[in-house]
């Protein structure tokens, strides 16, 4: 029986080596962590740091379908916060060796160390995969989310010329998401293109918007009341899954600026040609059901009608809730319907 156990698990080991070896600094963390709650009283890293990277992590395991590229960098990057730490240490003249202070000095560098890495790993060698397979309902509930935004902020009120074009040009484009949501017409590859150039313009202006928020108003990070420490943990998750997303969509779209090809010297014309057809193979041909686009205007609308009107939570936070729930609730929702067929 043991013999059979110790198989298995060398097997398990042997096909997820990476998942295994993250483990294994998650529970060295844990330790010392717990170490140093105990002598000290507070705790290696803040909840809102770890949230911020369960939400990058999360994001890229659900658009990548693997653990390696978590995994890899979560060791990568201790190992170089550990060894910058001994270095530092080598270095000092005054200092004395403690090894227990060059480990939690490098685990309370390690988040940052790590979110560079991470995000910079994910745009250099996920560049298809970091934005993940469009389709006209994820762009439909990007134009439905776009249009809450601007009723939100009170542009609608304002007699100014250059919001009210703007007013119009989000109206037109949602209107052209919803054409096409509701539609069964072919997808063409200019419509693709123009699907896609949208919820690009959307999913980075809401990243930007995100991190906005929280460099202007801040976040509260201390408190001891289980409730707003889950509210503050799920700002900050959401916060990592928005930076998966800004700068990739900000490179989608800068790519179209003459000047910015200019400056390397190379041929415009080719470059356009070869984004556009980045837009064009990253939106499905998979036409969706009326059924999920009616699913997607029902709960999105009457989540942000809510939100709106009770003033619940701030809309970055509700905006940006939706993006994460949403695929998750189709889901369930196509699984309920084929259980009553």
């Amino acid at each position: 029986m043991s013999s059979k156990l110790k198989n298995e698990l060398s097997s398990t080991f042997s096909k997820n080596p990476y998942l295994f070896s993250f483990l294994f600094f998650l529970i060295l963390y844990a330790i010392c962590d717990f170490k140093f709650y105990e002598t000290d009283g507070v705790h290696l890293l803040p909840l809102h740091i770890l949230a911020l990277i369960a939400g990058i992590i999360f994001e890229s395991k659900r658009i990548t379908k693997t653990w390696k590229t978590a995994a890899s960098i979560g060791i990568i990057s201790f190992i170089l916060t550990f060894s910058l730490g001994l270095f530092l240490d080598h270095i000092s003249p005054n200092s004395k060796f403690d090894l227990r202070l060059i480990l939690n000095l490098s685990i309370l560098a390690w988040p940052i160390v790590f979110f560079i890495l991470y995000v910079t790993f994910s745009l250099i060698f996920n560049q298809r995969r970091i934005v993940p397979k469009l389709t006209e309902d994820i762009t439909l509930m990007l134009s439905i989310s776009m249009i809450y935004w601007v009723i939100d902020t009170g542009l609608v009120k304002f007699d100014n010329i250059i919001l009210r074009t703007f007013i119009i040009i989000i109206i037109s484009l949602s209107l052209f998401s919803l054409y096409n949501a509701f539609n069964k017409a072919f997808l063409s590859d200019t419509k693709k293109l123009i699907l896609s150039i949208w919820s690009s313009i959307i999913m980075m202006f809401f990243a930007i918007d995100n991190l906005s928020g929280f460099l202007e108003n801040g976040s509260a990070v201390s408190t001891n009341e289980l409730i707003q420490g889950t509210y503050i943990a799920i700002q900050y998750f959401l916060l990592g899954i928005s930076s998966i997303y800004m700068i990739q969509n900000f490179m989608m779209l800068i790519g179209f600026l003459p000047s910015w090809k200019m400056f390397f010297f190379i041929k415009y014309s080719d470059t356009i040609s070869e984004l556009k057809n980045k837009h064009i193979d990253r939106y499905s041909d998979t036409q969706v059901s009326k059924s999920d686009s009616k699913f997607c205007i029902l709960f999105v609308s009457t989540i942000f009608f809510l939100n709106y009107y009770y003033e619940i939570v701030p809309r970055q936070f509700i905006i940006w809730l939706s993006f994460v729930t949403f695929p998750f609730l189709l889901m369930t929702y196509n699984h309920f319907l084929k259980k009553k067929k």
